[in-house]
């Protein structure tokens, strides 16, 4: 039953691997296919009846395009960092520390994801939403502030949530477990013992 479960979480992670990298890759893809739209003749000209040019409108369609992919390749970069960090399913015990640690971390790729899709909408956006808002602009920077607030906070509390585990963690590892710091005393007195008879 263990190889059952080894193999089914080797497909999933293949699966999230693969499905994780094509949309990866596709928002390259999109990024270049706009850096070609904006070498074509005429692209810097005004669109007819408004203050914005095709480019603009281009990055603005790009941008969406590119934030929507990430808004919806965050649950997958989510799991592919729990899967890459030994994190386990539901059954897992959820008071071991690599676990929390998997789990937050998770948790912070997912939110890190979301707060670059916002960061590419509003770069990507700025050039067709403040030439037709012109004197009230900061409205534009106001709303995607507010917006960028909440992965903003939800990322900071999972960091500050990962603090003490990461701490056990650090301290396991460094100073090893109880059992190691038990032999680590018992071999101090005869460390000093050796070097009195010196």
């Amino acid at each position: 039953m263990g190889s059952n479960d080894s193999a089914i979480g080797t497909a999933l992670d293949r699966d999230a691997v693969r499905s994780a990298s094509r949309l990866l890759i596709g928002a390259l893809a999109v990024v270049g296919a706009l850096a070609v739209v904006t070498l074509l003749p005429g692209i810097d000209r005004l669109v007819p009846f408004a203050p914005v040019t095709f480019a603009a409108v281009t990055t603005a369609v790009v941008a969406l395009a590119v934030a929507g992919i990430l808004l919806y390749a965050a649950p997958k970069f989510a799991l592919l960092t729990r899967l890459a960090l030994g994190g386990r399913g539901d059954d897992a015990e959820t008071d071991a520390p690599p676990d929390r640690i998997a789990e937050n971390a998770g948790g912070m790729a997912y939110w890190l994801v979301v707060f670059g899709a916002v960061l590419v909408a509003y770069h990507g956006l700025v050039g067709v939403a403040v030439p037709l808002l012109s004197g009230a602009a900061w409205a534009y920077d106001a709303a995607f502030l507010f917006v960028a607030l909440v992965p903003a906070v939800f990322l900071v509390a999972r960091l500050t949530v990962t603090v003490d585990p990461l701490a056990e963690l650090v301290a396991d590892r460094v100073a090893g477990g109880e059992s190691d710091g038990e032999a680590g005393e018992t071999s101090g007195p005869t460390a000093t013992d050796d070097r009195d008879d010196g």
